[in-house]
């Protein structure tokens, strides 16, 4: 009778032990995703920032409001497209 309630709670230290790492596993995949989103939108902003930062000392330097702004607007939009491009590739490399 001791041996079976010995396993019994060999058992369910086993039990125990598995539902942790499981929710541990749960909880660094939540984590990694809500990671992976965050450095994507940081990649758009800062480009699209970066491009209308540029496109603003275009036209107060050279007098061509709006065009300068316009123009780095966009290219800082590729810009950004072209980032998570190459951060989805090296996703799907691994």
């Amino acid at each position: 009778m001791n041996n079976s309630k010995n396993k019994l709670k060999n058992l369910k230290k086993k039990i125990q032990h598995y539902e942790k790492n499981k929710t541990d596993i749960s909880q660094n995949t939540k984590n990694s995703g809500a990671s992976f989103g965050f450095k994507i939108s940081t990649e758009i902003v800062a480009t699209l920032v970066v491009g209308v930062g540029i496109g603003l000392v275009v036209d107060n330097y050279f007098e061509t409001s709006p065009f300068g702004l316009i123009i780095f607007f966009i290219l800082g939009a590729f810009a950004g497209l072209l980032n998570i491009y190459r951060v989805m590739r090296r996703i799907e490399k691994q």
